[in-house]
């Protein structure tokens, strides 16, 4: 099993992804679980702070911070500032290989500050903002992520430390989050996953919590309630049927779950986003 999260880039001439991300204060760590993909990530913190974990390290960034997600490296947020936003650029590996370097065989040091890259991200940030240049503006977006990443690679890659492969731990944990993704429409015992991916289940009950920062448990249920929010977004079904569909039973305690995780009941969470 190897699902990871996909990137779908919309414009083949452009394969990048810039957004900006708000977090609010969590109560708890249920707001984004963990994940993975082969593309790399750059997060540019413009306020607050927060800890990203990457496999099995935490780190705490603040404002000024650059952080990079080095790819197919699991990754999770987590903010108890009142306010965290950073901006978040993601390269398709298509776009470096084309450039004649593989972002899946060098390692970026993880949290820095460069006020040259800053510069470049915020003309990055000016391109896709509107109102949009008339002419040359993919060759001008293409040349500015070009700059950002051979930044990147001269002033922040590690070129003594060999390209980590996979742990076989490592292999396991994105293993079990694939197969979590795929049958948590239905009970699902830790002691299934924990075989299917060949660890006893206390070791890889263990391991799991240290690595994704979730116990199995809540880990399943938030990506229930993730699938629970599409489905109440996108369609009519009765919100007891959602909670089925999701791999819960019990429609109060799928109420319950889903408002600890989410913040609302689902019917407000359906309300607002339908």
């Amino acid at each position: 099993m190897s699902t990871y999260e996909t990137h779908i880039m919309k414009d083949p001439t452009l394969p990048f992804i810039l957004h900006k991300s708000t977090r609010l204060r969590a109560t708890n760590r249920n707001r984004i679980h963990a994940n993975w993909h082969e593309n790399i990530e750059i997060l540019y913190i413009t306020q607050g702070s927060g800890v990203i974990t990457c496999d099995t390290h935490h780190y705490e960034v603040c404002e000024g911070d650059f952080f990079v997600v080095n790819a197919n490296s699991i990754h999770s947020f987590h903010t108890e500032a009142p306010l965290f936003i950073y901006h978040c650029l993601i390269v398709d590996r298509s776009f470096c290989l084309t450039n004649h370097f593989d972002t899946n065989q060098i390692r970026f040091q993880p949290v820095f500050q460069d006020p040259e890259l800053a510069e470049l991200m915020q003309r990055l940030r000016d391109e896709y903002s509107p109102p949009y240049r008339t002419a040359f503006r993919v060759q001008m977006i293409r040349a500015i992520v070009l700059q950002i990443m051979a930044r990147l690679c001269c002033a922040h890659s590690l070129p003594d430390e060999p390209v980590r492969a996979d742990t076989h731990l490592l292999a396991c944990i994105k293993q079990a989050i694939g197969y979590i993704h795929s049958q948590s429409h239905r009970d699902l015992p830790l002691e299934e996953v924990a075989a299917f991916v060949g660890l006893s289940k206390f070791y890889f009950a263990r391991e799991f919590r240290r690595i994704t920062d979730h116990t199995f448990v809540t880990y399943v249920n938030l990506v229930r309630c993730e699938r629970a929010k599409r489905l109440l977004a996108e369609n009519n079904m009765q919100i007891g049927e959602i909670g089925r569909a999701c791999g819960f039973e019990n429609q109060s305690y799928f109420t319950r779950l889903f408002r600890k995780s989410v913040g609302m009941l689902p019917s407000e969470y359906r309300h607002r986003h339908s």
